[in-house]
This record gives structure tokens, sequence and C-alpha cells, in this order.
């Protein structure tokens, strides 16, 4: 199997992960970045490449299109996708943050998975009935327990922002100091960490459930998850059994007890390790893709594809934030228009009421224990 492979490329970050275990599964990519300092063999492209034409010049016989989106800022969306004549999927994690184009740009694809499962629910609502649930993982290789004495109490490996700094502030008050990375961590480095930790306290970006939630438990750590986050993480992990969850207030508690009994922390913490290594890891979510775009180019995206919903899709993608490429956003409306005035207006007026549901959605968070 060969697959034309595409992601915003950053060291250590999902999209080069599922690329790795592509490839040790004995996969071909011809992997392709409009990263300025992309890995050697990943072909470098512009942002806004035409698919079709670097399938004909790159990969005529590839079997799939694959994209992974990656946290890095600069946008990157292929021109033509509807057009390919292969299977096409993309993996977008960051869907709480941007779920506005996130249900849009699923109308490009044959199959698109979301990480977080509540978005999921909300997308198939909206009308993006083509994508399916797939959550983060962690790499059997780099994120394993390396068997390290864990001499470390309480562990954090992220981005450091003033709230976060905060709560550690409040669990410093309680006499319990969070170790925290000091510089970007990758690879087996992730693993090393947290297989020195005997806790993992995680803290969200708003609900999503990120990779701390299965890179910790796969390295053998414990970890104290935030209790308000994506409802697809109590579907993996069980309170008490193979996770704790906290609600900032009562952390402090939580972590103390759990510090004095060795027992109870090491029997929650190979309970998470052994669901990660038996069912989430990133060879287990390579193996579903292949497995859910096997079906073949879908006769959902050859329709939408010649109808009106590829260019709104594509439009209101284009004209979000995350990409300011308003020239292409206002050339694909209009072809949305020409294809269906009626059809393409409905679809506006739902954009701008689910627009205002997330706004709506955002207020009550911030009244409740919003996440960071």
């Amino acid at each position: 199997m060969k697959i034309l492979y595409g992601t915003n490329f950053r060291v250590g970050q999902t999209g080069e992960f599922l690329a790795i275990a592509l490839a040790r599964m004995g996969i071909e990519l011809i992997p392709f970045t409009p990263s300025p300092d992309p890995p050697d063999g990943w072909l470098s492209v512009p942002p806004d490449v035409d698919a079709v034409e670097l399938m004909r010049a790159e990969a005529p016989d590839a079997d799939l299109f694959l994209m992974v989106e990656s946290s890095v800022g600069t946008p990157f969306l292929p021109k033509r996708i509807p057009d390919l004549p292969i299977p096409t999927g993309y993996w977008l994690y960051d869907n709480y943050l941007n779920f506005r184009w996130n249900k849009e740009v699923a109308a490009l694809f044959d199959r698109t998975f979301f990480a977080q499962f509540h978005r999921v629910r909300q997308a198939n609502r909206y009308g993006a009935d083509n994508v399916s649930w797939l959550p983060f993982a962690a790499d059997e290789v780099f994120h394993r327990d390396f068997g390290l004495e864990r001499d470390i109490d309480i562990g954090y490996v992220g981005s450091i922002t003033g709230q976060k700094q905060r709560y550690f502030a409040e669990l410093a008050k309680a006499g319990l100091t969070v170790t925290t990375n000091d510089r970007y961590l990758s690879y087996d480095e992730i693993g090393r960490f947290y297989s020195r930790c005997k806790v993992v306290y995680n803290i969200l970006a708003r609900r999503d459930m990120n990779v701390r939630t299965f890179e910790a438990p796969s390295a053998g750590a414990l970890v104290v998850n935030q209790r308000w986050i994506d409802e697809g993480c109590h579907e993996i992990f069980r309170e008490g059994e193979s996770m704790l969850f906290h609600d900032f207030t009562d952390a402090p508690a939580i972590i103390r007890r759990i510090l004095v009994d060795e027992g109870e922390r090491k029997r929650i913490g190979e309970n998470g390790r052994r669901i990660v290594a038996e069912g989430h890891t990133y060879r287990h979510r390579a193996e579903t893709i292949i497995d859910r775009m096997g079906s073949g180019v879908t006769d959902r995206r050859r329709r939408r594809a010649t109808g009106f919903a590829a260019p709104v899709a594509e439009a209101l993608t284009c004209g979000h934030r995350d990409f300011k490429w308003y020239d292409r956003a206002q050339g694909a409306m209009r072809e949305a228009f020409t294809r269906s005035f009626t059809k393409t207006a409905l679809h506006l007026v739902g954009y701008g009421w689910w627009r205002m549901k997330e706004k709506i959605e955002k207020i009550v968070w911030s009244l409740g224990k919003a996440p960071v």
C-alpha cells in the first residue's frame, strides 16, 4: 500500500508519530508538508498545493490520500482534494478550538476523524456524517515504561501558561511540587520523563482530551486528569480503576492520598498502561484509518464535489481566521452560489446558527469549571 501523506510537520506531534507507525507496518509513504524545515525524505510544498497535480507528479499509483492536523499555526489545505481519484481522509484533533472550520472541511474528504468524541456527535448533527471518533494515542516505542526510578512525585509535560502556573502554585501551597519540562521534549524523552513520574497532573485546553491522557499512562504513570474533559476519556478510562479525576479544588487531596498509597497507585497506573498498550497506540490508530478508508471513494464525496457543498465548505474554511485565504474563499463561495444559490444560502444560515451556539457554549464554560 502507498499513501500520499500530508501534515503541517512538527517534531514529536501526532502527524509524525502516525507516519512512523505507518512506516513500521511496511506501508510506503509519500510524505509532504509546507513546513519550512521538513525532515529528510519529505516533500516541501506550498500550503495550498494542488492535490491532483501533486499526486500526478509524485505518487500516481497512491492508494490513499491522508492528512493529519498539526498545531503549528500555519494554514495548510491543498486545493482540489475533492477531485482526487483515490479515497481521502483527514485526522483533526483541536476540535474544541477549531470546530467552526473542522466541521466544514469534512465535506472535502471521504472520511474525517475527530479526536474529541463530543465534537464528533455535534459534527454529525450538523450534517457532517462522515466524521468518526479517533482519539489521540501513544507510541509503543517512545512512550513506554522505561523502568526508571520514579523519583518525580508529580510531573507535567507541555506548555506552561500563566493560568497553569496558578494551578501549580495552588498545589505548592498544599506542599505538593509539580516538576515540569524545562525544554521541548520529543520521542523517547517524553516516555523517559513520564517513567520517572509517580503521578501526572493533567490540565486541558478547553475540554480537549490531549496527548498526556495517553502518553503518561503508557509509561505507567498514574494520571490525575481533569474531570471536566471530553466524555470520550470517560469511555476509555474509569475513575479509580485506570485513572483519577480532579476538579482543581480537590486536586491536592487526591494527589496527596495517592502518593502515600503506593499499592493503589501502582495498580491504577498499570491498568492505565495496559489499556493504552492493548488498544490506543498509533499503530491501532493507523489500522483503524486504513480499515475505514478501505471502502474506497464514497458516493457522498462525489456528490459534494459536483454540488454546492464542497465549494461552500472550502470557502468557510479558507475564510476562517486560521487561514485568512480570502481570495480563495471568495472564489469558492462564488462557485457554491453558482451551483445552487438556495442551498448555499441555507447552509450559511445553519452555519450562523451553529456559530451562535459556539459563542454561548464558550460563555457557559467561562462560568463553570472552565478548562485552561
